[in-house]
């Protein structure tokens, strides 16, 4: 009998001095596993998230595909270099290979800059006739087709939140100068025909999904339409909206009736100006409020997601930040340091001001001051931003925003202590202490 040749598909540890490298409710990598469903059958395929799982070197797998965010960049390079002097091939992509694809080229026998998606059976094709290419890059996808049903069924079980994630869309007009989707996934929304979209919702396994769509209300007719049809899925879920969804009553109710109880909203700034200078020229701070309240009163949750450090930014952000916080009692939230990644608007202009510290990628962490802020030494936005999070994640904290909630209070509460277990630890490992 003729032995299938494998493919690893593996995703690189996070380094400890990040956050997310301690933070023990993950969620798996979906890009890798939509490419495992779309590995033909004459492979078998084998996946590693090596947050939750160690890398078998001795594998017998003969190619080995790696996608790359910035701060995990070393480790994988430095697995892509294991795996070769061992005979195997390696190929790499992710947004930070999109993004600097002659940096990643030493360390793999090919790179895939772009959407992978349509080009993986060609790069498979190649590979299996001895044929593969330096670099592949990649248009953007035409989403209105068949689209994989992504291989869950490789995840280990027990170590993520949810196994449940899935997309409708790609994509974001807005171009934030801080975000690096539309230099990767292009200005326009891409959709998914919403009928298999549904159709994959409901099969899923686990009874909370997140749809991880970076604004799943980028078309309201076809979010409306979508709600009306996942009532009766009897899940709960949760996705990445805009702030402006408090200002439409009717889609709020349709949302919560459908099993909606957490939205990822990203807020970034308290600072009108800050708000400018990114391009979020949409969001009003002073409204934040009041639209979080009609949010939270619909029984959906918020994870709110901001950044410190903008060019606007003084001392008092600080303070603002955790009355805000407190005073909304949004159930969690992210605080992140501002960061230039590459490919991002921020990065170049930064590098055109001279402010960029350092290019260490395993730094580009989101909680590690790597430029010079306008109004901050380095290390004091860095104090200062430690001191924040484990004051907004204190035990009285987390009391005081979490229990007042409806049906998902664990589910918050559980995020909460998942983040102040993550914070104590990466604290420990600055030096910092906790309390």
């Amino acid at each position: 009998m003729r032995i299938k040749p494998k493919i690893l598909f593996l995703f690189p540890k996070w380094p400890g001095n990040a956050l997310w490298g301690h933070f023990k409710f993950k969620f798996p990598p979906l890009g890798l596993l939509t490419l495992a469903g779309l590995t033909p059958d004459e492979y078998d395929v084998e996946f590693t998230d090596e947050n939750v799982s160690t890398i078998d070197f001795d594998t017998d797998a003969t190619l080995v595909a790696i996608s790359v965010m910035t701060p995990l960049a070393y480790r994988a390079y430095e697995i892509g270099d294991k795996f070769r002097a061992l005979g195997k091939t390696v190929i790499m992509g992710g947004i930070h290979v999109s993004m600097l694809p002659d940096e990643a080229a030493p360390h793999a026998d090919a790179v895939v800059a772009g959407e992978a998606d349509d080009l993986w059976l060609q790069v498979l094709n190649d590979f299996s006739k001895g044929e593969l290419k330096p670099r592949y890059n990649s248009s953007l996808i035409d989403m209105n087709r068949d689209f994989p049903t992504a291989r869950r069924d490789l995840l280990k079980s027990g170590c993520y939140v949810t196994r449940s994630t899935i997309q409708l869309m790609r994509g974001c007009p807005y171009d934030c100068e801080f975000c690096s989707v539309t230099a990767f996934s292009g200005r326009k929304f891409r959709f998914r025909p919403l009928e298999q979209f549904v159709k994959e919702f409901k099969s899923l396994p686990d009874p909370f999904v997140f749809i991880v769509d970076d604004n799943l209300l980028s078309n309201r007719k076809v979010a409306f339409e979508l709600f009306e049809k996942l009532r009766d899925a009897k899940k709960w879920w949760g996705s990445q909206v805009t702030i402006a969804i408090a200002d439409n009553d009717e889609l709020l109710k349709k949302m919560a009736a459908c099993g909606c109880k957490m939205l990822f909203i990203g807020f970034e700034s308290l600072n009108q100006d800050n708000l400018q200078q990114m391009g979020k020229k949409f969001v009003t701070a002073s409204k934040n409020a009041d639209r979080i309240k009609k949010i939270q009163d619909h029984g959906i949750g918020i994870l709110g997601s901001f950044i410190v450090g903008c060019d606007h930014d003084t001392d008092s952000v600080f303070d603002e930040q955790y009355e805000f916080i407190l005073g909304t009692r949004l159930e969690t939230f992210l605080i992140s340091v501002l960061t230039p990644f590459p490919g991002t608007h921020l990065a170049r202009r930064m590098e055109q001001e001279g402010r960029i510290l350092n290019y260490e990628w395993n730094k580009y962490d989101m909680s590690t001051v790597v430029y010079q802020p306008t109004n901050f030494k380095p290390e004091v936005l860095q104090e200062r931003y430690d001191e924040l999070n484990r004051s907004l994640y204190s035990l009285s904290s987390i009391a005081h925003r979490s229990f007042k909630l409806r049906k998902s209070s664990f589910m918050f509460i559980m995020q909460n202590m998942g983040f102040r277990s993550a914070w104590q630890k990466l604290l420990e490992t600055r030096g910092a202490g906790s309390r």
